[in-house]
């Protein structure tokens, strides 16, 4: 495996740094999706625009893929369409491995919006590897898989973490991208000590580390991506690297909403930082053979009473708020990190909404209060279970709105308008919008937080949108719109 060197998540938040120190990124790693358009129907959801690919391959720095779409901790098998696109990045960018997420998003029925934990059986780690083959066929390069955060309590049906990580790297011979803040993370939060998940895994299949900064909230430390990396952390990091004989490239992941907060010269300190600590690494020993794809068997009384996709329903339903009429999983309704997540998500989708449809938001505040508008977005996700993007996210609440008729004067347009701004920021076509009053007092005040101070003049009204319009008048772009749902 090639010694690539250390890098960033990319995203725009962090590009004025790219260009200002260039020399500081060896490899800048891509979360796919974050790129794409997405659209509710048609032949063709997912798009990739030229543009985007053209402006990405001039930016600093060897490029990996980080799938943040195509998880493969679950029995649903990554999504084929994404899975294509997939592939394109990676021959167009030369990549050497692809990663994903050793977690799961989407069950036979619903999404879940959030990357949840895999049932850590001997049958999870069958489904696992089903999921693996699937991923590496399609792209045709190696596959690592990224250790994943677990906010619940230890089961005692299940393997440890290290042992479940360490079942699915030996049996399907994968490579692994170590996210140290995740397993930080589980120990803080009381899983599995640090060194006794590092004892148990195959060192030697390390590929790739992850490192970030967190938080608490609840009594729970977050895997927040949200600032500088813990010290402490650090520490066992300086330890690690040596130990590391494959390590091919160490990133740094910051979720571009903290980028303002933290700064840019917080996050160039945390990349020098890991300059450091590559430095740490051992001299690269010969390329490991090939591993086949063999399953052992495990003597594990009782771990596989509750099957994967029992696990998988039961935890997905009440994360997002919805009623599972499915198997119960002995415990799991009462775990504190249940209603963890449930916050999260909820948190999230609000988030979402908000931010493509901020009219309309403000606009419903406004005119029924805060409290209302939360009961009304309580009322809409325990019947709507989370979509993968914020357009679609945006879409389905939209027209969750209109079935309910809530009589709000202007809210049918001032809805209308936002739904088409969201368009033709994804597809880039213009619109026509007709209003029913004069339209600019009425969205000038609602941008600033206010109600008209007088009701807008009636009559017939037309706005025209265009990508350019649509951007100055709203602020939003393209890459807003499209944002995927935060998966951590």
């Amino acid at each position: 495996m090639a010694r690539l060197g250390v890098g960033i998540t990319y995203s725009s938040a962090i590009e004025e740094l790219l260009h200002e120190a260039p020399e500081l990124f060896d490899v800048l790693e891509l979360e796919p999706q974050t790129f794409w358009t997405c659209r509710l129907d048609g032949p063709q959801r997912f798009s990739l625009p030229r543009d985007m690919l053209e402006h990405l391959s001039r930016l600093p720095g060897r490029k990996l893929i980080h799938s943040v779409g195509t998880p493969v901790g679950g029995t649903v098998a990554p999504d084929p369409e994404q899975l294509g696109l997939l592939g394109e990045m990676v021959d167009v960018f030369g990549c050497p491995w692809v990663s994903d997420h050793l977690s799961y998003n989407q069950t036979p029925g619903f999404a879940t919006g959030f990357f949840l934990p895999p049932r850590q059986t001997p049958a999870g780690v069958r489904a696992v590897i089903s999921s693996i083959r699937v991923l590496q066929d399609a792209v045709g390069v190696p596959v690592a898989v990224e250790t994943g955060v677990n906010y619940l309590r230890p089961r005692p049906d299940e393997l440890p973490d290290g042992a479940f990580v360490a079942e699915v790297v030996d049996t399907s011979g994968c490579g692994l991208l170590l996210d140290m803040h995740n397993v930080f993370t589980n120990a803080v939060n009381g899983r599995q000590p640090v060194d006794e998940f590092l004892d148990a895994i195959p060192l030697d299949r390390v590929w790739e580390l992850h490192l970030a900064g967190g938080m608490e909230f609840d009594g729970f430390w977050l895997d927040a991506h949200s600032g500088a990396i813990p010290d402490a952390l650090f520490a066992v990091c300086e330890s690690l690297v040596p130990r590391l004989p494959h390590l091919a490239a160490i990133v740094f992941e910051i979720f571009p909403s903290f980028v303002p907060l933290a700064g840019l010269d917080v996050v160039r300190a945390q990349v020098e930082r890991l300059r450091a600590l590559w430095d740490l690494r051992v001299p690269a020993p010969p390329a490991p053979g090939p591993v086949s794809i063999v399953p052992r068997a495990r003597t594990a009384g009782g771990m596989d009473a509750v099957a994967p996709q029992v696990w998988e329903d039961a935890l997905g339903a009440l994360v997002i708020g919805h009623p599972h009429r499915g198997p119960a999983v002995e415990g799991l309704a009462d775990d504190p990190g249940v209603r963890l997540m449930a916050s999260l998500v909820r948190e999230f989708r609000a988030s979402m909404i908000v931010g493509v449809l901020r009219l309309t938001s403000r606009l419903l505040m406004l005119a029924l209060g805060s409290g209302a508008f939360r009961v009304i977005l309580d009322d809409f996700w325990k019947a709507t279970p989370p979509q993968m993007y914020a357009s679609l996210e945006a879409e389905a609440f939209a027209a969750y709105l209109e079935a309910l008729d809530l009589g709000v004067p202007h809210l049918v347009e001032v809805l209308r308008f936002e739904r088409a701004t969201a368009a033709t920021l994804t597809d880039g076509q213009p619109r026509v919008v007709e209003f029913g009053c004069e339209p600019l007092p009425l969205l000038r005040a609602l941008a600033v937080g206010r109600l008209p101070e007088k009701p807008p003049r009636g009559g017939r009204f037309e706005i025209e949108l265009t990508p350019d319009v649509v951007a100055d008048a709203t602020g939003l772009d393209p890459g807003e719109i499209e944002r995927p749902f935060p998966y951590h």
